[in-house]
This record gives C-alpha cells, structure tokens and sequence, in this order.
C-alpha cells in the first residue's frame, strides 16, 4: 500500500489501513466516525472535579480586570490562560485525550493554546486551518470542551459534518493578486466560507453540548458558534488547539500562499511540558530562508542559492564538505 503524508484517518486509504489495525470494536468505531465526519463527540469524557476547577479559575482570575494578565482577553475569551492556571493545563493535557489523538494521529500530540470562553463566541463559519497548519498537511486539530450544560438559548457550536474532506481553502484561492495578507482581510473569507457552503452540499448540524462532554474535531472541518438568543446567558468551555510532532508549523491567514512564503510558528510551546517544540518535517530538519518580517521559504535549495550569492560557490563548497557540529 502506498504510503501518504497524512494522518491515517484523513488517508484515502482508510478503508485498507483500518483492516490492519488491532483495535477494538470501540476504537474502530470512534476512528471510522472521526474519518467520515471530520468530528468525535466523547460525552462525559472529563471528570467533574476537574470540569469545577478549570470553570473556578476562569471565572475568578480569566475574565477579572483584576486579575493581571499579559494574554490576549476580552469580554468573550481568554487565549492562553494556561500559563495562569494549573487546572487549564490540566485539561489541555487530559490524558485519556491525548491518548485518543496518538491513536488517530500516529505522532506525539502537542497542546500549543487554550481558548477559554465565557459566553458563545457567535463565530461565522470557517475551518481552523486557515489560522493553523502544518508540513505535512493536516497534522492540527482541536479539543471543545463544555464547563457547562449547552442549550440553543446560549450559542452552540455548529459544524458540518464531512466538510473536512473539502480543500484547504486559503487566499490563494479567494483573492486575485498575490499580495500578502493579514487579519484585516479576515472578513473576506468569512463571506467566501459563508457562500461556499450553501453550494458545497454539506449540512449544518447543532451541538448541545452536556458539562464534561468533549468534541474533537479535524482541522478542516468548517464549524462555528451559533447566535446567543439569551443575551444574559453564559456558555463557559475551552477549546485545545494541537499540533503533532515532527512538522512544520504555520498560519495560512499571515503567509502569502501563492509565492509560498509561510508565517511559521517558531518558539511554539508544549503546553504538557512547558517545552519549546522543535520542528521538523518527518524528522527531517529542513533549512528555510527568511523573505520578509515573519515570512519564510522552506527549501534546502533556496538557502545554499542565497548563500552562493552572499559568499560565493567556492565558499560554500568548502562549507558543505564542513562536519555537521
């Protein structure tokens, strides 16, 4: 069978690989689920105690203007409140989570940021791999949880079911020229996302979500938050975000997808260990060469160019035929 960069339950060989596999009935099911439909529901899957802990300090430290931080915050979330509480690390670290993603993904899960919310984030529709991707493709997803029982009343979460299987659109596709990009053309593709799927023959489906339930989902699924019909209501949860070893990691929204120069995530941290991840692809270390602020090509080619072009060939010779140090 022939080998492919991608997860095997994003393989077009799924079928044939989930012959070879000794699983259980239960982790065929959940892996068949997860292929077909881009997303897992795993009810009651947190602990109560630690559903309370994580809730307490959200609502004590995360969205108290006393309470200091350096993170980005605002009336609906608190990105990377981890740093700050013990028990959101705890969380973004479950391991029965993470053993799941390990199965599903075949490479060390790396929990890289935590969203926790307050009330529903009424987000349009869009895929999270326009803000996260990875070289090889498709190695992200995300984690939701419920700290709270989920009604219509207090924005769920939407999604449509197998719309990860649709290309991973970026602005190479939307956009005409091959500008850079930045957050201020983020609406562009909300309205790009919000016509396509109309047509895409997808259908939109509602989580109400139970207190300790979890939603894993790929990271092409097209999802978002429905409105709040009860402006008084909360919705309080927290979203996971994880990379996996051995990629590259970038953002798609701040690299110029045409020309291939890609925002890599350098200094990114293991939330589970505290650690800088060092990347590389398939454990291969690969050199890349800075164009801009930020902005990269990865290409062993364009690097000993440049380097030639700097320093000259005879120099570079002699630098090649240099033991590694």
């Amino acid at each position: 069978m022939l080998k492919i960069n991608l997860p095997w339950v994003e393989s077009p060989f799924f079928a044939q690989i989930l012959e070879t596999k000794r699983l259980s009935a239960t982790q065929k099911a959940m892996a068949q689920a997860y292929h077909d439909n881009g997303f897992l529901h795993l009810p009651n899957l947190i602990p109560g105690d630690l559903i309370d802990q994580v809730k307490y300090d959200v609502e004590t430290k995360a969205f108290n203007e006393q309470f200091d931080v350096t993170v980005q915050r605002d009336g609906t979330r608190i990105q990377d409140f981890w740093k700050y509480s013990e028990p959101t690390q705890k969380l973004a670290s479950f391991q029965p989570v993470q053993e799941l993603l390990e199965l599903f993904y075949e490479r060390e899960a790396i929990p890289f940021q935590t969203l926790n919310f307050c009330v529903g984030s009424q987000q349009r529709a869009h895929s999270d791999s326009i803000h996260f991707s990875s070289l090889p493709a498709r190695y992200m997803c995300g984690v939701w949880v419920a700290l709270e029982d989920v009604t219509i009343d207090n924005g769920p979460l939407f999604y449509y079911p197998g719309s990860h299987k649709m290309p991973e659109y970026n602005f190479s596709q939307i956009k005409e020229t091959a500008n850079p990009t930045s957050y201020e053309d983020y609406r562009e593709y909300e309205d790009f996302i919000e016509e396509l799927m109309p047509v895409s023959g997808y259908r939109k489906e509602i989580f109400l979500a139970k207190k300790g339930d979890a939603l894993l989902w790929s990271s092409n699924i097209i999802h978002g938050g429905m409105p709040v019909l009860n402006a008084s209501s909360s919705r309080w949860s927290q979203v996971t975000h994880y990379f996996f070893k051995d990629c590259y990691y970038y953002t798609p929204m701040l690299s110029n997808m045409v020309t291939d120069e890609l925002h890599l995530r350098k200094g990114l941290i293991n939330i589970k260990t505290n650690e800088e991840v060092v990347p590389s692809y398939n454990g291969q270390h690969i050199s890349y060469l800075k164009t801009s602020t930020n902005k990269y090509i990865v290409n062993q080619n364009l690097k000993l160019m440049h380097l030639v072009k700097v320093y000259g060939k005879n120099y570079v010779k002699k630098l090649m035929k240099r033991p590694a140090e």
